[in-house]
């Protein structure tokens, strides 16, 4: 072999190392980059949920304790969370008539996570809530305000 090809044949020996030995450490800074940018948080993506109070203060929160007295079988309980559509008290006539119904939702929804709600506001005194619970069931409340506490004047079945 002369000297002009072993010279030629170092230069692309030397020539294929270099690129190689580049791509290398070209590909391990882009790697290191790429996962560096994972490192860095700009915004936080978790979604924070809302407290609802379990209180007759807001339309949810009165769905919540009607929840709370029908899982413990307090149907009387449940009954004095309603009202009239007209946005009074239930006279005991009424009452008494609702108790079978309240106790017919009682054995549907008893023991069942409310998995999710979407709200309508109608009027200012008055929204309809429509609540599923346990993935399967779905029921819809109309609540209304009286004063300031809020009251359940209609569950409707889908």
């Amino acid at each position: 072999m002369s000297n002009f090809a072993l010279q030629r044949f170092q230069h692309r020996y030397m020539y294929c190392l270099t690129i190689r030995l580049l791509r290398g450490t070209l590909g391990c800074y882009l790697c290191f980059v790429l996962s560096a940018c994972e490192l860095i948080v700009l915004k936080d993506t978790t979604t924070k949920k809302t407290q609802i109070p379990r209180d007759q203060t807001s339309p949810q929160g009165v769905v919540y304790v009607f929840k709370n007295e029908i899982d413990s079988s307090n149907v009387q309980g449940a009954i004095k969370l309603m009202a009239s559509d007209d946005e009074r008290p239930l006279l005991a006539v009424e009452k008494l008539e609702l108790q079978e119904e309240i106790a017919r939702l009682g054995r549907m929804i008893a023991k069942k996570d409310i998995t999710l709600m979407h709200v309508d506001t109608l009027s200012p005194v008055r929204q309809r809530l429509r609540t599923e619970f346990g993935y399967l069931r779905e029921l819809t409340f109309v609540t209304v305000r009286v004063d300031s506490l809020w009251y359940i004047s209609k569950v409707l079945e889908k």
